[in-house]
């Protein structure tokens, strides 16, 4: 075997390694994560990183940012018409610059943004379907060399790897995504909600700590649908899931759980502050249900606190105090009422 041969075999069998090594992940966190890693190792830069494109809004974002610079640099964004990543991405093509001084395509806002002077990149596109979606950037190199046509080959393979593995954990995080949402309001479905009880149930055991529940149940919902349309309570219900998401801390959990049923969970809350929570929430929606696409409605909220390892206590008495206050609320012209808007509406409607 000629010693060119054993060059290669010695190449494919690395490629073949970093390949594996990229592909076994399935996230998106951990597939960038591992590229860093080999970046790191292979090509000794200053400074690298992948800048992902925001197509709504144009610009290329520092997802990841590894060196020197790295914390002042991730998050931060560019025109994505901008700089040698912005010639890469329009271009889709891989591109190795020697001396930025001196080549027109370089930007100095990075630069900028980061305080260090570039001399030297690379840059390499990431894409699938021959559609870019991002860039691998290397800034100079720790030696004070500069980067090589042969290692830009070298990096746009392994962007090609990236590619892949980025779009696979993508797909899989879309199916996750999926087998625990609810399709029409976007929240938690009864999948999703019994995953993150199970985790708070954890988080109590290990720290302690208080849980509570906001149940709501809309109110004649099934009189919603006989007399004005599916279209119409499917309009209730995406405008009830808006919101209690809205209304709700970042922390908090909200699902729909049933037909007409939602929860919100509420880590971390005892029962004074549930009960402002429901408050909040009743508020929020009585403003809701006037604007309506699908028309008027109104929705009776449960509430219960309580310790988080009892949580389906917990759920069943927020479920009777539900049910209690919609008892103490109710009367014989509650029926009327619905139908009574029904009428204004539609004579409204004949009107225009």
């Amino acid at each position: 075997m000629h010693g060119d041969d054993i060059d290669d075999l010695i190449r494919l069998s690395w490629f073949t390694a970093i390949a594996k090594d990229i592909v076994s992940e399935t996230t998106v966190r951990g597939v960038l994560d591992r590229i860093m890693a080999r970046i790191g190792e292979c090509f000794a830069p200053l400074n690298w990183s992948v800048l992902l494109l925001d197509r709504k809004r144009d610009e290329l974002v520092f997802r990841v940012a590894v060196g020197k610079a790295g914390e002042r640099l991730r998050g931060k964004r560019i025109p994505a018409t901008e700089g040698v990543a912005g010639w890469v991405v329009a271009n889709g093509q891989a591109l190795v610059v020697e001396d930025a001084k001196t080549d027109p395509r370089f930007s100095s806002r990075v630069d900028a943004y980061s305080g260090f002077v570039t001399e030297s990149i690379i840059a390499v596109p990431l894409r699938t379907d021959d559609r870019v979606f991002g860039v691998i950037e290397l800034i100079n190199k720790l030696d004070g060399t500069r980067f090589s046509a042969l290692e830009m080959r070298t990096l746009a393979t392994i962007a090609d790897f990236a590619a892949i593995a980025i779009q696979r954990a993508v797909f899989l995080d879309q199916l996750r995504r999926e087998a625990m949402t609810d399709p029409l309001t976007g929240l938690l479905n009864r999948r999703g909600l019994e995953r993150t009880l199970e985790r708070e149930r954890r988080r109590v055991a290990r720290y302690g700590g208080e849980l509570a529940f906001i149940l709501a149940d809309i109110d004649g919902f099934k009189l919603i649908n006989d007399t004005r349309g599916h279209a119409a309570g499917d309009e209730v219900l995406k405008r009830v899931a808006a919101t209690l998401r809205a209304t709700s801390r970042s922390c908090d959990a909200v699902a729909r759980f049933g037909g007409d049923e939602f929860l919100v969970l509420l880590p971390g809350t005892g029962s004074e502050a549930a009960e402002s929570a429901r408050d909040r929430i009743a508020a929020a929606l009585e403003k809701a249900a006037v604007t309506c696409a699908g028309g008027h409605f109104t929705v009776s909220l449960g509430v219960h606190a309580g310790e988080a390892a009892d949580a389906e206590g917990i759920l069943h008495r927020s479920d009777i105090d539900l049910y209690r206050r919609k008892e103490d609320r109710a009367s014989p012209s509650f029926g009327e009422t619905v139908l009574e808007a029904m009428d204004e509406e539609d004579v409204q409607e004949a009107t225009r």
